[in-house]
């Protein structure tokens, strides 16, 4: 028979636990802020100079910090091509559901700040020709699911 255990209630920090792997599915960078390395790791690229004006307001040049889930992206990583490759992450413009980020300028045009509406609070930011960037997330930890419905 075995040993019969009551379910373990779930707590706030299993909730928050959760929430904050969601998140982090998320983070954001400029596209050539990462590089994936002959030992199959994604690491910063000490390399990058940082986007141009027009870059940094494209959502197509901007990419997720984590491990591609792209098939073709997969398959570049099975061939060995995607070392040293900028096109070797996940791209944010792919992103389901489509035309869930946006991007806005600061008033000097120099720092453009992308904005995601399924996580309202999530900001990856970038100021031109640096490799100044970063992301935070200030939100209530609630993800919005009726954004397919919005757009």
């Amino acid at each position: 028979m075995g040993i019969i255990m009551p379910p373990k209630p779930i707590t706030e920090l299993d909730r928050l636990s959760f929430v904050f792997n969601q998140i982090k599915q998320i983070f954001a960078v400029p596209k050539g802020f990462c590089k994936f390395t002959p030992l199959e790791k994604i690491v910063e690229n000490e390399a990058f100079n940082g986007l141009s004006k027009d870059q940094m307001l494209s959502v197509e040049n901007w990419q997720f910090h984590r491990d591609p889930q792209d098939p073709e992206i997969q398959n570049l990583i099975a061939r060995g091509e995607a070392v040293y490759n900028a096109d070797c992450l996940d791209s944010v413009a792919k992103d389901f559901p489509k035309n869930s980020w946006s991007i806005q300028k600061d008033v000097t045009g120099t720092v453009a700040t992308l904005k995601s509406h399924l996580w309202q609070g999530f900001y990856a930011y970038h100021r031109c020709n640096t490799d100044i960037s970063g992301y935070i997330y200030m939100g209530n930890g609630i993800k919005n699911e009726n954004l397919p419905f919005m757009v």
